[in-house]
């Protein structure tokens, strides 16, 4: 038993004391990664605008519905008055989005993030093989 502490004393003292063989100089530099985003404004910025499209296109994807709901309802008052709830839904949706962007925009203008330009960032090419 004495022997095998002593082994393990020993083996873990020569695996302590061989960080200092492995180590490294202070000549390690570490780079950022080259594709992403640089600061958190770019990321809300574009994922604000990713869920301003996705809600146009529900949006306008309804008025779509509700306008093919209202020709193939044949003159059937029920379904002429679901399909003009489908469709006065769908441009409240438009004028909820619309005030949303233009709220999204002034803060944007008073919080510095970049509204204009929508850019969706993707890594750097493969060099070598």
């Amino acid at each position: 038993m004495k022997k095998l502490a002593a082994i393990s004393t020993s083996i873990s003292y020569i695996l302590l004391s061989a960080k200092n063989a492995f180590a490294q100089g202070p000549d390690i530099v570490v780079n950022p990664p080259a594709g992403g985003y640089e600061n958190l404004g770019d990321f809300i910025t574009n994922a604000l605008q990713i869920s301003f499209i996705v809600a146009i296109i529900l949006v306008l994807a309804f008025l779509v519905w509700g306008a093919f709901d209202w020709i193939t309802s044949g003159g059937d008052k029920e379904a002429v008055g679901k399909a003009r709830s489908k469709i006065i839904n769908a441009l409240v949706g438009m004028a909820v989005l619309a005030i949303a962007y233009a709220i999204f925009t002034l803060a944007g203008q008073f919080l510095g993030f970049n509204v204009k330009e929508f850019t969706i960032p993707t890594p750097p090419p493969r060099t070598g093989s």
